[in-house]
């Protein structure tokens, strides 16, 4: 027989109900709050509901196993747990204060074996300081005041030394940089994300992620049948119904216009969009609009989406975009005057780094400019990720680093950590790898100048006003490589 053990703490936060009971009820986020947590895991699909299951790994080196037995939506859950070393019924209540805020009371019964029994019985401030360090880590976490973190000079001088930082870009730099991270429990609830390229890969993770944090989340996607039965498994996995898909061959222009002619007819503000779609092309490839591939999809139809998307951004009381680039760019200068790669030998490593090159250039300038509206513009570079366009596009760096490389969630994480912390809506115009700060460039001969700069955006903004007319060819004409 064991001995039961029962813990009470409470908390109060100046967040609505609602908020808090979103944040807390889905389980698996325990990590961010609780220090005795090393990762949280739901195993069954949908919203939080009685039945839900989780899987909380203890950084003392166990597991324990959650079910939702009860749950009342912004009053109450009521869950067991069992593990190896014990088990337990935990009720979490929630109440709303005269001032507007939230009352969380967590009450925990454990029946323990003897020896813990006894332990506890000799010390019983030690499974008080439990409770009381996962409530107060609860408390950090709603009141969610932090700031974004500051560049590292160290940081910065291991991009600049090149390898040094390269160990950054793999898994092990995602599990090194991951300790230190702050809690994310901003509401999304009333938030829209729009995600471009959200099939595959990085896309796919992070429209999952947002949906996950109940965002409504619009996919954006080339492939209509494909994206339609994206949407249905992102409304059963998350639980979120409201998925809605957009399609749009991002690499052709009057596409692009067409999708932003609907967004700006349905005149609703867009709170966070992802600049994502992306692919590397080898040979040269023409579009049937016949603009250079790389040239089209990664740099001019962000661009023009993002340009025409604005007034929606700036209804949006806090709005985000997010430009998915790549540590590609560190190597390369952008050429002003061969953008489409027209001239000398083309390669399409090249080609793709030139453009994310341009796009950060974009998002130092959108930064500056839309300060006033309250947009924040970053970039983020998701490290050596597992996708399927990196094992299409570069066969043999998949095949020599995969042992190495992320997941597509630990490669999105830094894109859903900009859309969605509350800190990263304070900081605009940067480079992020892991949610810290990066530098823009390793090397001086990257650095365009204000001329170019300039010549940049003109040409952008001309082809963002000849494209509006443009009709695509029938066919698309592929060049030498």
């Amino acid at each position: 027989m064991g001995s039961l053990v029962t813990l009470d703490e409470s908390i109060e936060v100046e967040r609505p109900i609602t908020e808090v009971f979103a944040y807390v009820s889905e389980f698996s986020r325990i990590e961010e709050w609780d220090p005795a947590v090393s990762r949280g895991h739901k195993l069954t699909s949908g919203a939080p509901a009685k039945g839900s299951e989780y899987q909380i790994d203890m950084k003392v080196g166990f597991s324990l196993h959650y079910q939702i037995i009860e749950l009342e939506q912004d009053r109450r859950m009521l869950m067991t747990v069992d593990s190896r070393v014990f088990t337990a019924r935990e009720e979490i209540l929630f109440s709303a204060t005269s001032s507007g805020g939230t009352r969380v009371r967590y009450i925990a019964n454990f029946d323990l074996p003897r020896p813990l029994a006894a332990a506890s019985r000799l010390f019983p401030a030690g499974i008080d300081r439990v409770g009381k360090s996962a409530m107060n880590g609860l408390k950090r976490a709603l009141e969610d005041n932090f700031e974004a973190q500051e560049q590292s000079r160290t940081l910065a001088l291991a991009d600049r030394l090149v390898l040094p930082g390269l160990w950054r870009f793999t898994r092990l730099g995602y599990s090194a940089s991951r300790r230190n991270w702050k809690p994310v429990s901003a509401y999304l609830g009333d938030r829209h994300a729009v995600v471009t390229g959200a099939t595959a890969g990085l896309g796919l993770a992070a429209a999952k992620s947002l949906a996950a944090l109940g965002a409504r989340v619009t996919l954006v996607a080339r492939d209509k049948s494909k994206a339609q039965a994206v949407a249905r498994e992102l409304r059963k996995e998350t639980g979120n119904k409201n998925i809605a898909v957009e399609i749009c061959e991002m690499s052709v222009m009057s596409e692009v216009h067409k999708l932003a002619d609907r967004f700006v007819a349905a005149d609703q503000p867009i709170d966070i969009l992802v600049n994502n779609a992306g692919a590397l092309f080898n040979p040269r490839q023409q579009t049937p609009e016949a603009f250079e591939k790389s040239f089209a999809l990664l740099l001019l139809a962000p661009f023009i989406l993002t340009e025409r998307l604005q007034p929606l951004l700036a209804k949006s009381t806090s709005a985000r975009v997010v430009n998915v680039s790549s540590g590609g760019m560190y190597s390369q200068k952008v050429q002003v005057g061969d953008l489409q790669s027209k001239y000398g030998k083309y390669s399409g490593s090249v080609a793709y780094a030139r453009a994310k090159r341009g796009l950060m250039i974009l998002t130092e300038v959108w930064a500056a400019r839309w300060r006033a509206d309250g947009i924040a513009v970053n970039a983020m570079h998701p490290g050596w990720a597992d996708t399927p366009g990196v094992e299409k596009s570069l066969p043999a760096f998949y095949k020599a680093t995969q042992p190495l490389l992320r997941s597509a969630q630990e490669g999105a994480d830094t894109i859903v950590w900009l859309a969605a912390s509350t800190e990263a809506g304070k900081v605009s115009g940067k480079f992020w790898l892991d949610r810290e700060q990066h530098p823009s460039h390793i090397f001086k001969r990257t650095k365009e100048t204000f001329s170019e700069r300039e010549q940049l955006l003109k040409v952008l903004g001309e082809l963002l006003i000849a494209t509006s007319e443009i009709k695509p060819k029938r066919k698309a004409r592929r060049s030498a490589a």
